[in-house]
């Protein structure tokens, strides 16, 4: 195959990207977006790489019977969903089989996979982080970016999420093209204003988060103006972040207006979260997850939970009951905080409660000279996984279990790997944390031999 030559193309599978993926006559891999399994189309290839092909689609000759009408006037632009062209059904399975073959293909492991877990499809999210930029017309827009570039796909209204979301984005815009503050130009390196993000809580109060290249005078004005616009936002925050690169905080945060976190509930308990700390974007599925989780945990009475990853303290405090020890260890300091704050706020006894600021190994010594050698250890890492001196550490440790909540299946099954020779591998069970998006999350119970 040629760059520009056009074939028709048999739709056979399709990745977490949303890429259909095909087979031209000599079996050359071909990835083509905004198709799905089933589809028969005309595609023309628009990138020749050693491996594979990728094409554009030109015309549906058969269309997939998986298929629906996307509700979004931007998605064949916008890269924040993958799977909206295809039927809920169809996006269930996909998830399953994502799952199934990571484990298979990475992890060289049979294991058993459940029915992806699901719940709402739209106006799930209760966290948006838009960057700000300039559209053609040279004025200061915000969006979500188009597919593999970091062009910004301005829009109204989002599904996955509420509406106040974009409007509190699209007043931010306009007082900061008022008040002559320039947005961050990520080419040049120059400007301050770079994203604006946003939380919001079940009660429906909102917490806005601005991050700047640098601090400038009239933060505290724009957010004085946004809280007496929108009575539901009861706090702002600025966070500096100085640093070229695709991270969005920095190490800096600064209180501006209104209250200093945002209060949630989850599970039955409440929560007190930071304008940095990581939370679980879908509340529903979330509370469904760590449930799950702590059924798989299964802590024996006056058992010691050691919360990897923890955060701010949200899956520990949910699975530990009253006669649990519970040690949770988190790299953030700030999310330390909010656990400490949580733990108090939900009733739990400093004698038998430990958060602390370290990694992995710091946290296993500090839980076995407080509480004993650990019962079950959960473990939620960011996407890259468990780094090999983690998994070290946890067969040192050797807890009878092991839960293992994950958001890339890929590093999920690579890790299970590793810890198979000691561990026998539960049931995994999917959850579509991320409805119409490519993300899976999943958990998994680990119980030594």
């Amino acid at each position: 195959m040629n760059k520009n030559e056009i074939i028709t193309l048999s739709v056979t599978d399709i990745n977490p990207d949303g890429n259909g993926v095909g087979r031209g006559e000599n079996g050359e891999v071909v990835f083509v977006p905004l198709t799905a399994p089933g589809d028969i189309a005309k595609v023309k290839i628009i990138k020749c790489a050693k491996n594979y092909f990728v094409g554009r689609l030109e015309e549906l000759v058969s269309p997939s019977p998986l298929r629906v009408e996307p509700d979004c006037p931007v998605y064949h632009r916008c890269g924040g969903c993958v799977y909206r062209h295809l039927s809920r059904e169809a996006e269930l399975q996909i998830k399953k089989q994502t799952v199934e073959n990571a484990f298979k293909r990475i992890g060289h492991l049979d294991v058993t996979v459940a029915d992806t877990v699901s719940f709402d499809f739209s106006r799930y999210r209760n966290k948006v982080v838009y960057p700000l930029g300039r559209n053609n017309n040279g004025d200061v827009t915000f969006g979500y970016y188009a597919r593999h570039t970091h062009a910004i796909v301005e829009h109204e209204t989002c599904p996955l999420q509420e509406d106040l979301f974009s409007q509190i984005a699209m007043f931010h815009v306009k007082q900061s093209e008022k008040h002559h503050i320039p947005v961050w130009n990520e080419q040049t390196g120059k400007g301050i204003l770079r994203h604006i993000a946003m939380r919001k809580s079940r009660k429906g109060d909102y917490f806005v988060c601005f991050t700047a290249a640098k601090p400038f005078p009239k933060a505290k004005l724009l957010a004085e103006e946004l809280m007496e616009a929108f009575p539901q936002v009861i706090g702002v925050a600025l966070n500096i972040n100085s640093k070229g690169d695709n991270v969005i905080f920095g190490e800096e945060t600064l209180h501006l207006a209104g209250e200093p976190t945002l209060k949630d509930t989850l599970c039955g308990k409440e929560f007190s979260i930071s304008p940095t700390a990581f939370y679980q974007v879908n509340p529903v599925c979330t509370e469904a997850l760590y449930q799950k989780a702590a059924e798989l945990a299964d802590l024996p009475e006056n058992g010691v939970l050691l919360d990897l990853y923890c955060g701010a303290g949200t899956i520990g405090l949910s699975m530990a009951g009253d006669s649990h020890k519970l040690c949770g260890v988190e790299i953030v300091p700030e999310a330390v905080e909010n656990a400490k704050l949580n733990a108090k706020i939900n009733g739990r006894r400093e004698e038998n409660t430990l958060f602390l600021c370290g990694d992995a190994s710091l946290g296993v010594d500090a839980c076995r000279n407080a509480f004993g050698d650990p019962d079950v250890i959960v473990v939620d890492p960011p996407r890259k996984g468990l780094s090999d001196e983690v998994i070290k550490t946890l067969l040192d440790v050797a807890p009878k279990k092991i839960i293992y909540i994950s958001c890339n299946p890929a590093t999920l099954a690579a890790n299970c790997e590793k810890l198979s020779y000691t561990y026998e591998i539960g049931v995994v069970t999917p959850f579509n944390m991320f409805p119409r998006t490519g993300h899976v999350e999943s958990v998994v119970c680990l119980t030594k031999k």
